[in-house]
């Protein structure tokens, strides 16, 4: 099935759009939903997500963007301290 994708639905197409051209990536990525297997699915949904989130950040107040940016790390950072108590307690 991957050989008959078109161009535009090709791995590397895909993350170009949805990396440089956040919208249009994700517009493609949701349009051919149905051509992809499940884990692909999720994989480009994941990455989609995350770029249209930073790319909508951009249009945001600077004081709101801080405070959202400061958010995500100590989210970030939480996950990372939680894992790390994870394998000591093992």
């Amino acid at each position: 099935m991957r050989n008959k994708l078109p161009w535009y639905l090709k791995k590397g197409s895909l993350y170009f759009f949805c990396v440089i051209t956040p919208p249009i990536g994700y517009i493609i990525l949701v349009s051919n939903l149905k051509k992809f297997e499940y884990e692909e699915r999720i994989n480009y949904l994941t990455i989609a997500t995350i770029m249209m989130s930073i790319w909508v950040l951009k249009f945001l107040p600077d004081k709101l963007s801080f405070y959202v940016w400061s958010f995500i790390l100590a989210i970030l950072i939480g996950n990372s301290v939680l894992k790390i108590i994870k394998r000591k307690g093992k």
